[in-house]
């Protein structure tokens, strides 16, 4: 709540995982025709209610199922701040509600009732989860879940509609380890939904449970500490076992991978009881070692191949102003082999030049942004108005570099001079 009192342009929405969370916002505002009737009775006007507007939600559990309005989500204009009224809830009569609905709304009631506290890390979650399924013996022994049959209570609690609808229908292969079902009972690498806890939970705990005492459980649980590793110093012994001198007399005459071959089993023995002394005099006989300063690669004919590659894909990208920043990053990945370009452009100086010169910076990205918005409005409009361009080109005054916001400046006198001499005629 502070972050959106600051004002993050939506940076909260992108911490929170709203963006790429399976679960997507409904279409339209919503609202229940009962409760509206309740609020006008008790306080003579309407105001949206926040549970109406959970996905997952459907229906209201005292009157029965929600009802769409005709404003859309999200708002062309998101600014700005739409009553609930007379002419956006009509009274019709409500079917009855969803049990599965009736369920959720339960809980996340309880969840926007809930005051601000620290969230529970991934490591007590992951444990919460594992002993949940000790507990209902739904395990084999301490490290194995059931999956099966967790995925078969889910399955008989929750209709399997409802569940594709939401994006929540578990993978009908077992080997698929990409399912949440069996992401949510392991090592937890990422945050889960609100929605895919309620369905955990509500099949295998049944009527009787609360997610506020889910949560309250899930901080209490400790986090099992991890045992430092106890370095061990082996003393190497001078003298050599009858292994080791066979070895060294075949390194004499083979090279290391020739001899393995020859003593496949002395190898082995070695490998298993000397390790360390078996890499390190491997390593010293190797063949070649002695070439391993000779460049392998002719990186002059590589500049000069990469710079005319460069060349072509600039004048591509000059062509069409749309697109993404040119930078330095975005041509090697275009070029491909992202990694060995960026590790070896000290040895490409025809390469490196080119990039330096014509990548994009911030401001000369934001520059074309505005122009692109500004070519694209005025099909719309004769002057386009600084909002709109800033709307249309996805800046903010938060972000815009100095020399964007002076060619902005010129853009909307450019607009002003051009009423006025409009006004004039």
């Amino acid at each position: 709540m502070r972050r959106l009192h600051q004002g993050t342009q939506g940076a909260v929405h992108l911490v929170l995982g709203v963006v790429a969370s399976r679960i997507k916002s409904p279409r339209f505002i919503r609202y229940c025709p009962g409760c509206v009737t309740a609020q006008r009775e008790q306080y003579g006007e309407y105001f949206w209610l926040r549970e109406w507007q959970v996905a997952g939600v459907e229906s209201c559990p005292e009157h029965g199922m929600l009802k769409d309005t005709q404003i859309a989500r999200p708002l062309i204009e998101r600014h700005r701040f739409i009553a609930a009224a007379p002419e956006y809830c009509h009274f019709i009569k409500q079917q009855k509600g969803m049990r599965n609905s009736d369920w959720v709304a339960t809980q996340v009631r309880q969840l926007l009732a809930r005051p601000t506290q620290v969230s529970p890390s991934l490591e007590q979650w992951a444990a919460y989860y594992r002993n949940l399924a000790c507990r209902l013996c739904l395990s084999r022994g301490k490290a194995q879940i059931d999956h099966a049959s967790i995925r078969d209570r889910v399955l008989m609690a929750w209709p399997a509609t409802w569940l594709t609808r939401n994006r929540l229908m578990p993978r009908s292969s077992f080997a698929d380890e990409s399912d949440w079902l069996k992401a949510i009972f392991r090592k937890h690498r990422k945050s889960f939904n609100y929605l895919q806890h309620i369905v955990v939970h509500q099949a295998l705990l049944g009527r009787h449970w609360r997610i506020d005492d889910v949560l309250n459980e899930v901080s209490r649980t400790p986090i099992c500490e991890k045992s430092s590793q106890v370095q061990v110093a082996i003393q190497k012994s001078s003298s050599q076992t009858p292994d080791q001198e066979v070895w060294r007399e075949l390194l004499s005459s083979h090279p290391p991978q020739k001899a393995r071959k020859t003593a496949s089993a002395l190898y082995a023995r070695l490998y298993r009881n000397h390790r360390d002394w078996l890499l390190d005099i491997n390593y010293r006989h190797a063949e070649g070692k002695t070439n391993t300063n000779v460049p392998r690669i002719d990186w002059d004919k590589r500049d000069r191949e990469y710079l005319q590659a460069l060349r072509q894909l600039a004048t591509f990208l000059k062509a069409n102003e749309q697109g993404p920043r040119r930078s330095k990053t975005c041509y090697l990945r275009l070029l491909g082999n992202f990694s060995t370009l960026e590790k070896n452009l000290h040895q490409m100086p025809r390469t490196s030049a080119f990039l330096a010169v014509n990548s994009e910076s911030i401001s000369q990205y934001q520059i074309r942004r505005l122009q692109n918005a500004y070519a694209e409005l005025r099909n719309l409009f004769e002057s386009p108005p600084r909002w709109r361009l800033l709307r249309n080109a996805g800046l903010s005054e938060e972000r815009m570099t100095g020399p964007a916001r002076q060619y902005l400046e010129v853009l909307v006198c450019r607009s002003t001079e051009y009423e006025v001499k409009r006004g004039r005629k």
